[in-house]
């Protein structure tokens, strides 16, 4: 069984644009059957989406600034200490994940710098190959493939939605076993049983994301 699910989006509980029952009745709309919120240094997002008592998949999740790139955490209900730390010491995130039982994600590695000796070092579970966000597809897939196939490591998709209308633009195909929770779609990524699907969001968003990163200084 094949389950497509959005390992990248954010909320109105960190710099997102739509509110957790927004991002959710997207989802939906567009056939996902999970999602993981990842909102920047916080899990509250998740917490609230639990309460809905929705019907699709919802992984707990949170993204990380760290001084090697972007990480998103997943399968884990805390945070780890002084997460507001920026930029977040790389090695430091990586071992509290892996002592903790979580998933790391490297995230939208083709638009920053390649940093391949300390990820090497401290490998990720995966990596975002595509990223809805991008300016262009098939240069940074493409380079995206690469640092995987380097890594090797499983290679996974995401929207980076920060506005609700581009939940689902680009997601993950993981295959599992029947029944499974969100535990087993965790380690379905983590054993390398995954791929991106997907595209680019529109050419508005995109500019709209890329504007907002160049005004607020952001970099990955």
């Amino acid at each position: 069984m094949y389950l497509k699910i959005d390992l990248h989006v954010h909320t109105v509980y960190s710099d997102g644009k739509g509110s957790v029952r927004e991002v959710l009745e997207v989802a939906r709309r567009k056939g996902l059957d999970g999602l993981a919120i990842t909102d920047h240094n916080t899990i509250d997002g998740y917490f609230a989406a639990k309460s809905y008592g929705t019907d699709i998949y919802i992984l707990p999740g949170y993204e990380v600034t760290t001084d090697a790139g972007h990480i998103l955490v997943l399968g884990l209900e805390r945070t780890p200490p002084a997460i507001n730390l920026a930029p977040y010491p790389y090695e430091y995130l990586m071992r509290w994940v892996k002592r903790m039982g979580g998933l790391a994600i490297l995230a939208h590695p083709a638009a920053g710098k390649i940093r391949l000796n300390r990820w090497m070092q401290y490998k990720p579970d995966a990596v975002e190959v595509l990223n809805a966000s991008y300016p262009l597809f098939h240069p940074l897939v493409d380079r995206g493939l690469s640092v995987a196939s380097r890594l090797k490591v499983a290679s996974v998709g995401g929207s980076d939605a920060h506005y609700p209308q581009s939940v689902g633009d680009a997601y993950t195909i993981v295959e599992v076993a029947d029944n499974l929770d969100e535990e087993g779609i965790i380690e379905a990524i983590r054993n390398g049983k995954s791929r991106y699907g997907g595209g680019l969001s529109s050419f508005l968003i995109r500019l709209r994301m890329g504007l907002g990163y160049l005004l607020s200084g952001y970099n990955i």
